[in-house]
């Protein structure tokens, strides 16, 4: 019995100080009975009752997460919730909301102090947050002029945000070995301030277990410079009254199509791809559209990155009423074009030069058609 009880005891040590094992406890108005946990690029999903749950995960290195609804995982964007957190071993960590639309997370060791830095980066982030918001909100009023917006964002949105970065840069100043203080550096902007940012703290937290987590983030900005780079380059291709390079794909029939066989007429390049919820939820207004102006244009669908049944079974379900043609992998019109995001419609005109081009599922787009075709 004794042998038993020094067991017993062994082990639950071991498990309390697990440096690689996190306990996590949520506690989630609303939520359902089943959260996603989204980490170092794999997913779990963990069963609850009532939005309350608890469970274990084994963390190798410190990285963060993402907590969604299974609905995610389906494409429904919908009243989504998405709450995300540092995954750091060797603690427990609460996550709870009383609402809807913010949430705290604390719990044992890191997280006791992380609760603080989060609180923190709150009430340091709301008033940049706020004109966010209405700068937002501005943006969408078509009665508020460009230059009533871009007044507000100089003199009122701007001026915020700025104040918000030094606020994280001088709370992260005065916590030069608080691991968690690390984590603030995820709102800084610019990768020469986040370098700047991650000096201020102590070596032990510069070289300790939050540094693979600071070189994730390094990495993502720079990927995003990256692609800023590249779609400059694309914007550059796509600019109006550039000459559009000429192609020639195979249709639904197997017949190859060029583009040239439409010259003397508006074209609509519609590059998508089953795969693609915007483009998919962009489709009953194109088809609207297709119908209100008969004959004044022509849409050509590119399906991207799908096979070959992917894209014919699309086109059926959706029931598409325009020409369509398949770019296969090895082709280079992507690249010709500067697409690097999905939808992007480029329009045509009669005379074979780019007229316009719009990325995303973009109200402006059919704004852009009245003004062309209405006349």
């Amino acid at each position: 019995m004794s042998i038993m009880l020094i067991a017993i005891a062994l082990w639950g040590c071991t498990s309390v100080n697990d440096e690689k094992t996190l306990v996590v406890n949520l506690d989630l108005v609303d939520y359902g009975d089943t959260v996603v946990v989204y980490h170092s690029g794999q997913e779990e999903q963990f069963i609850g009752k009532d939005g309350k749950f608890e469970f274990k995960l084994q963390v190798d290195t410190v990285c963060s997460a993402i907590l969604l609804q299974p609905k995610a995982l389906r494409g429904d964007m919908d009243d989504l919730r998405i709450y995300t957190l540092p995954l750091v071993g060797g603690a427990t960590v609460r996550v709870w909301d009383t609402e809807k639309t913010r949430y705290d997370v604390d719990g044992t060791g890191f997280y006791a102090d992380f609760h603080q830095v989060d609180l923190f980066n709150e009430n340091a982030g709301k008033e940049q947050s706020e004109n966010a918001a209405k700068y937002r909100n501005m943006k969408a009023d078509s009665s508020i002029s460009e230059e009533e917006c871009s007044k507000f964002y100089n003199e009122v949105y701007k001026p915020s945000y700025e104040r918000y970065q030094q606020a994280l840069m001088d709370y992260m100043k005065a916590h030069p070995t608080q691991e968690a203080a690390l984590y603030l550096i995820k709102d800084i902007d610019g990768l020469d301030k986040m370098k700047e940012a991650y000096s201020l703290f102590d070596v032990s937290v510069r070289e300790g277990r939050m540094k693979p987590l600071y070189d994730d983030w390094v990495a993502d900005e720079e990927e995003q410079l990256q692609a800023k780079a590249e779609e400059k380059e694309g914007q550059k291709k796509q600019a109006a009254g550039i000459e559009a390079p000429v192609f020639t794909l195979n249709d639904l029939q197997g017949k190859p199509l060029s583009l040239s066989s439409l010259r003397s007429k508006y074209v609509i390049l519609d590059f998508w791809g089953s795969w693609c919820i915007w483009c998919i939820k962009g489709f009953p207004r194109m088809k609207e559209y297709y119908a209100k102006y008969p004959g004044k244009f022509e849409i050509l669908g590119i399906d991207c990155n799908d096979t070959d049944e992917l894209w014919k079974e699309a086109v059926r379900k959706h029931d598409l009423p325009w020409l369509h043609v398949y770019c296969p992998q090895e082709s280079s019109l992507l690249d010709d074009y500067g697409v690097k995001n999905f939808p992007t419609k480029i329009i045509i005109g009669p005379d074979g030069k780019i007229v316009k081009s719009i990325v995303g599922e973009d109200p402006s787009f059919y704004t852009f058609l009245d003004e062309l075709f209405s006349k």
